[in-house]
């Protein structure tokens, strides 16, 4: 009896120690979602900017990742009331490919610009709603995405909120971070320049205002002129992707490291004498004391501070590069120059 009574304990836990040992193995669902944190989120894979809303028509651009692409026949396009008609969407022909869901299709790896015709007086506001899909080249295909954009009249974020390509906000945050790059070190080397060769001993009042201020917009100028340039073809050069290349990535690792040399004193590395000359000749003959000359030395200054804050600049450029917003970007380099001259002019 106690051997029948210990088989039958024993036939009733067998089931429950198949199920505990089944939900110790790997699970291949667990093992597929884990595997997706290598993955960007889709909205980081393929971001969605509205380039540009007219009476005539609305502009989309989408920037997918390198690595990624999206599916030519999966775009749809939608309004929001559903009684404002568009146009059909002018897509350019994508790459050929031979997909293992979809067959052969055409994707687009690059920068995709999208033209929506609008529907011929009709001005009234809409909403709307573009949906797309897209894969990693690495195995992960996203499921269907959805966004919805405000169309008034004006350029709206990807956000759907009425608002321009740039606000007020973008630009306090970019005045804030030129506060900050103020205090690195390539900077503070700006204060006794503009003390000792833009004033020349003149203390203070509003001329001393004047000398410091032209000093400083022509400084936030060139920034300027560098964020418009970035705003109007970074999109097109796809910057984040040819920055990643190997042409790009094996030569800057070369000079970092003639550079470390240098800094060990293995060489000198100096201008040669007939330009060193020239330029000290230039910088001689330029006015202290004058507007004229102020401006000239703030062009100059930012050629020199430039590198020092190289990182931080050049995600700003990416970031601007994204929206394809050449006014946005000029204006957003602009506040992040003139909070770097803010303490300046203080």
């Amino acid at each position: 009896m106690r051997r029948l009574f210990l088989l039958l304990c024993l036939l009733f836990a067998m089931p429950a120690l198949g199920a505990g040992l089944l939900d110790n193995r790997p699970s291949a669902t667990l093992g597929a979602i884990n595997n997706s944190s290598d993955f960007l989120p889709v909205r980081e894979a393929f971001k969605l900017n509205l380039i540009s809303s007219t009476p005539e028509s609305i502009k989309l651009r989408f920037v997918p990742t390198e690595g990624y692409y999206l599916y030519r026949h999966r775009f749809a396009f939608k309004t929001e009331p559903a009684d404002i008609a568009l146009g059909t969407a002018q897509l350019p022909p994508g790459e050929a490919k031979h997909d293992e869901y979809f067959g052969d299709v055409e994707v687009y790896h690059g920068i995709l610009d999208v033209d929506i015709p609008r529907p011929a007086n009709d001005s009234r506001p809409f909403t709307l709603v573009v949906s797309y899909q897209g894969c990693a080249d690495k195995g992960l295909c996203y499921p269907p995405e959805t966004e919805r954009l405000s169309i008034d009249g004006t350029t709206v974020t990807s956000t759907g909120t009425p608002a321009k390509a740039w606000n007020w906000r973008e630009l306090a945050l970019f005045f804030l971070a030129g506060l900050g790059l103020t205090f690195t070190p390539c900077v503070l080397p700006m204060l006794p320049i503009l003390s000792g060769v833009v004033l020349r001993g003149q203390v203070g009042g509003l001329r001393g205002f004047s000398l410091s201020l032209a000093y400083v917009l022509p400084m936030a100028a060139c920034f300027a002129l560098l964020g418009a340039l970035m705003g109007m073809f970074g999109a097109q050069l796809n910057l984040q992707a040819r920055l990643q290349s190997v042409w790009v990535l094996v030569p800057f690792a070369l000079f970092f490291g003639i550079f470390a040399l240098a800094m060990f004193g293995v060489f000198e590395l100096k201008l040669p004498q007939a330009i060193s000359n020239r330029l000290d000749r230039v910088a001689n003959r330029t006015q202290g004391g004058s507007l004229w000359g102020a401006a000239v030395l703030g062009v100059v200054s930012s050629l020199l501070v430039s590198p020092c804050v190289s990182a931080p600049l050049a995600g700003a450029l990416l970031y601007i590069s994204a929206s394809g917003d050449a006014l946005g970007g000029g204006l957003k380099l602009f506040a992040l120059g003139l909070a770097m001259g803010a303490p300046l002019l203080l």
